[in-house]
């Protein structure tokens, strides 16, 4: 496959020369060898000199123009919205939902409080430790691989019970 992508590439400069020669020879592997020099044993090959090319449509190798035109949803599916939750450790376990699915470049972040929790990922499960008893607010971003943000989940908030230090 190599030596063909090789070989066209040679034809495609060559043929932009008016008056150039291409020939061609196999080399000890037995892999064909192409060049613009003579060699003993090699074949001149006869170029077309007009290599037109029909046009094609490149809109679908944009990947951030399909991103950005696909409606995404991030919603945050655990814990519920205003849920009360009893964990004396402080391990939060939350879950999301992207629709439609994930494509490739995409990459979600958590934010507790109006902070990150930590990196962006491309998964929406998400364990959080040692979080402080009390009221608390998520939010579940999506991003593009440029960084911009393509949805943002509704605010869920949540109520932690855990024992107190003094208890």
């Amino acid at each position: 496959m190599r030596l063909i992508i090789i070989g066209c590439l040679v034809f495609i400069s060559c043929a932009s020369i008016a008056d150039s020669k291409v020939y061609r020879w196999k080399d000890d592997n037995g892999n064909w060898v192409f060049s613009d020099l003579p060699r003993k044993g090699a074949q001149e090959i006869q170029l077309n000199k007009s290599m037109t090319m029909p046009a094609i449509d490149t809109k679908i190798l944009n990947t951030q123009t399909q991103q950005q035109a696909i409606g995404y949803t991030a919603n945050i599916t655990s814990p519920n919205n205003e849920q009360t939750l009893r964990e004396n450790t402080g391990t939060i376990y939350v879950t999301g939902q992207i629709e439609p699915s994930f494509t490739n470049g995409l990459k979600v972040q958590l934010t507790l409080n109006g902070k990150a929790t930590g990196p962006m990922q491309t998964s929406t499960t998400f364990v959080l430790n040692n979080v402080p008893r009390g009221e608390h607010t998520l939010v579940l971003k999506l991003y593009n691989a440029q960084g911009k943000t393509l949805a943002q989940s509704d605010s869920t908030t949540f109520f932690l019970h855990r024992k107190s230090v003094g208890n």
